[in-house]
Protein backbone atom coordinates (compact mmCIF):
# COMPACT_ATOMS: atom_id res chain seq x y z
CA UNK A 1 0.00 0.00 0.00
CA UNK A 2 2.80 2.17 0.69
CA UNK A 3 3.82 2.20 -3.09
CA UNK A 4 -0.01 3.51 -3.89
CA UNK A 5 0.46 6.60 -1.17
CA UNK A 6 4.29 7.46 -3.03
CA UNK A 7 2.90 7.12 -6.54
CA UNK A 8 0.00 9.47 -5.16
CA UNK A 9 2.39 11.74 -4.15
CA UNK A 10 4.47 11.77 -7.66
CA UNK A 11 1.74 12.39 -9.71
CA UNK A 12 0.04 14.95 -7.49
CA UNK A 13 3.32 16.55 -7.20
CA UNK A 14 4.21 16.60 -10.59
CA UNK A 15 0.54 18.16 -11.82
CA UNK A 16 0.92 21.17 -9.28
CA UNK A 17 4.04 22.30 -10.94
CA UNK A 18 2.02 21.87 -14.55
CA UNK A 19 -0.60 23.91 -13.03
CA UNK A 20 0.90 26.51 -11.85
CA UNK A 21 -1.50 29.23 -13.29
CA UNK A 22 -5.59 28.59 -13.57
CA UNK A 23 -4.81 31.01 -17.53
CA UNK A 24 -2.62 29.55 -20.21
CA UNK A 25 -1.70 32.46 -22.97
CA UNK A 26 -1.64 31.19 -26.31
CA UNK A 27 1.25 31.47 -28.95
CA UNK A 28 -0.01 34.86 -31.31
CA UNK A 29 -1.11 34.30 -34.09
CA UNK A 30 -0.73 36.56 -37.05
CA UNK A 31 -3.89 38.03 -39.20
CA UNK A 32 -2.80 40.80 -41.24
CA UNK A 33 -2.02 43.28 -39.52
CA UNK A 34 -3.70 42.12 -36.33
CA UNK A 35 -2.68 39.73 -34.29
CA UNK A 36 -4.36 37.66 -31.99
CA UNK A 37 -3.43 35.76 -28.48
CA UNK A 38 -6.09 33.57 -26.97
CA UNK A 39 -6.23 33.00 -23.18
CA UNK A 40 -7.50 29.75 -21.90
CA UNK A 41 -8.86 28.58 -18.40
CA UNK A 42 -7.06 25.40 -17.42
CA UNK A 43 -8.36 23.10 -14.75
CA UNK A 44 -6.93 19.76 -13.66
CA UNK A 45 -8.28 17.34 -10.81
CA UNK A 46 -7.06 14.17 -10.19
CA UNK A 47 -7.94 11.58 -7.02
CA UNK A 48 -7.05 8.66 -6.11
CA UNK A 49 -7.98 5.22 -3.64
CA UNK A 50 -6.61 2.47 -1.88
CA UNK A 51 -7.40 -0.12 0.61
CA UNK A 52 -6.32 -3.45 2.55
CA UNK A 53 -7.96 -6.23 3.96
CA UNK A 54 -6.53 -8.70 6.11
CA UNK A 55 -8.22 -11.68 8.56
CA UNK A 56 -11.54 -13.28 8.54
CA UNK A 57 -14.25 -12.08 6.58
CA UNK A 58 -17.98 -10.65 8.38
CA UNK A 59 -20.00 -13.99 9.53
CA UNK A 60 -22.57 -11.96 7.07
CA UNK A 61 -20.63 -11.73 4.21
CA UNK A 62 -19.61 -15.56 4.16
CA UNK A 63 -22.37 -16.95 1.95
CA UNK A 64 -22.29 -14.75 -0.78
CA UNK A 65 -18.91 -15.11 -1.69
CA UNK A 66 -17.49 -18.10 -3.11
CA UNK A 67 -14.13 -18.12 -1.65
CA UNK A 68 -16.12 -17.92 2.07
CA UNK A 69 -13.65 -18.36 4.92
CA UNK A 70 -10.52 -16.39 5.54
CA UNK A 71 -9.88 -12.78 4.38
CA UNK A 72 -7.29 -11.34 2.29
CA UNK A 73 -6.82 -7.99 0.03
CA UNK A 74 -5.11 -5.05 -1.61
CA UNK A 75 -7.36 -2.57 -3.99
CA UNK A 76 -6.00 0.47 -5.45
CA UNK A 77 -7.15 3.20 -8.24
CA UNK A 78 -6.13 6.44 -9.60
CA UNK A 79 -7.87 8.78 -12.05
CA UNK A 80 -7.24 12.21 -13.52
CA UNK A 81 -8.92 14.46 -16.14
CA UNK A 82 -8.03 17.93 -17.42
CA UNK A 83 -10.38 20.65 -19.27
CA UNK A 84 -9.21 23.96 -21.18
CA UNK A 85 -11.61 26.43 -21.98
CA UNK A 86 -10.90 29.44 -23.92
CA UNK A 87 -12.11 32.61 -22.27
CA UNK A 88 -10.90 35.85 -24.06
CA UNK A 89 -9.11 36.79 -27.43
CA UNK A 90 -6.62 39.65 -27.36
CA UNK A 91 -6.23 41.59 -30.63
CA UNK A 92 -3.73 43.50 -31.35
CA UNK A 93 -3.65 46.22 -34.02
CA UNK A 94 -2.51 49.52 -34.65
CA UNK A 95 -6.04 51.24 -33.69
CA UNK A 96 -5.02 49.69 -30.33
CA UNK A 97 -5.60 46.75 -28.14
CA UNK A 98 -9.23 44.64 -27.52
CA UNK A 99 -9.99 42.14 -25.36
CA UNK A 100 -12.52 40.41 -26.58
CA UNK A 101 -14.09 37.54 -24.14
CA UNK A 102 -15.69 34.42 -25.37
CA UNK A 103 -18.81 33.45 -23.63
CA UNK A 104 -19.13 30.44 -21.91
CA UNK A 105 -21.38 27.94 -23.46
CA UNK A 106 -22.91 25.61 -20.59
CA UNK A 107 -24.12 22.26 -21.80
CA UNK A 108 -26.56 19.95 -19.54
CA UNK A 109 -23.45 17.96 -17.62
CA UNK A 110 -21.90 21.17 -17.35
CA UNK A 111 -25.08 22.73 -15.22
CA UNK A 112 -25.55 19.22 -13.58
CA UNK A 113 -22.13 19.44 -11.85
CA UNK A 114 -22.17 22.93 -10.96
CA UNK A 115 -25.55 21.85 -8.81
CA UNK A 116 -23.72 19.33 -7.33
CA UNK A 117 -22.19 21.13 -4.21
CA UNK A 118 -25.74 22.49 -3.40
CA UNK A 119 -27.18 18.92 -3.40
CA UNK A 120 -24.23 17.76 -1.24
CA UNK A 121 -25.09 20.47 1.29
CA UNK A 122 -29.10 19.43 1.31
CA UNK A 123 -27.95 16.00 1.53
CA UNK A 124 -26.20 16.54 4.47
CA UNK A 125 -27.81 18.70 6.39
CA UNK A 126 -31.02 16.56 5.91
CA UNK A 127 -28.76 13.60 7.39
CA UNK A 128 -28.11 15.70 10.21
CA UNK A 129 -31.70 16.54 10.75
CA UNK A 130 -32.65 12.80 11.03
CA UNK A 131 -29.90 11.65 13.27
CA UNK A 132 -30.54 14.88 15.75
Amino acid sequence: MESINTLMDLVSAHLSELAKSDVVVGAPIELGAHTVVTLSAVSVGFGGGGGQGEGDMPAHTRGKHKHGGKGKGLGGGSGGGGKVRPVAVIVFSEGGVQVLPVPAKQGALDKIFERIPGLIDKITEATQSAKA
